[in-house]
């Protein structure tokens, strides 16, 4: 995997090329918190790299990612991202993000650090502040409905690239331990900024995020848009990921053009 130094470690990063061909635009795609990014959006590649270049990175702290900001700083973590997308010519085309990728996704375009083509933002929140949004549900991993040796299967994909324990002794801690400072917290107003085309595609029984958060973002964003995929919980991409792969290729063919006239 290819690498990108940062202040506080290294991100490892797969580029893939698309098979329609050299010119096809980019498409970045981030991953939610404890994931990274092969095992999140892995499901989706094939369909997605027909038509488009992916850079999918295991954002900082994560994966084969080394070192990262103090606390998980979302801020920080889109700043090194944006200087990654810079680097790879990726800051103006096509941008994804599922939960806390949306996250850092809405932190990149919110601080202007890219200007991407378009915007899909799954399974995700402008804020996990409840009195900015709301919702009173916390960031609970007891709550999260995955299966029962779900925490194993996710320290496999770190521990072997940091340490034996890493994930249980500070991967886990840190997500239990984000706050609306650090992780966002932002005005629904701001999304009224964001005028690229947005896609919010969200499950209707998301255990952390009530469809009520999407619904506000989708309509916020001037060219947003939203689908809600119905009986499903948290965390869409990897419940049925060739639903959030149909919905996206849909998406971004009708604002191909964006990306190809910026």
């Amino acid at each position: 995997m290819p690498e990108f130094s940062t202040a506080t470690g290294t991100i490892y990063y797969e580029v893939v090329a698309s098979s329609s061909g050299p010119d096809a635009p980019t498409l970045t795609l981030l991953h939610n918190f404890m994931s990274a990014g092969r095992a999140a959006w892995g499901a989706l590649l094939p369909a997605l790299s027909e038509h488009y270049r992916i850079l999918l990175p295991d954002t900082p702290g994560h994966g084969r990612s080394l070192g990262h900001p103090k606390d998980f700083d979302h801020r920080e973590i889109a700043e090194q991202l944006a200087a990654l997308m810079v680097a790879e010519h990726a800051e103006d085309g096509h941008l994804a993000g599922c939960s806390s990728g949306g996250m850092i996704a809405q932190q990149l375009v919110h601080l202007r650090l890219v200007r991407p083509a378009t915007l899909t933002l799954v399974s995700t929140t402008y804020s996990v502040n409840p009195h900015t949004t709301g919702n009173a549900i916390g960031l609970r991993t007891e709550d999260f409905d995955a299966s029962p040796n779900w925490l194993e299967a996710t320290a496999r994909l770190h521990d072997p690239y940091h340490y034996d324990g890493y994930y249980h002794s500070e991967l886990l801690p840190a997500f239990r331990q984000l706050t609306p400072a650090t992780a966002i917290d932002l005005p629904l107003e701001a999304l009224t900024a964001f005028r690229m085309p947005v896609c919010v595609i969200h499950g209707s029984r998301d255990e952390f995020f009530p469809t009520y958060i999407a619904e506000e973002m989708a309509t916020a964003a001037p060219l947003g848009e939203l689908h809600i995929v119905a009986g499903q919980r948290h965390a869409l991409l990897f419940r049925q990921p060739w639903r959030v792969a149909q919905i996206m290729l849909e998406f971004l063919a009708r604002h191909d053009s964006a990306a190809t006239q910026s």
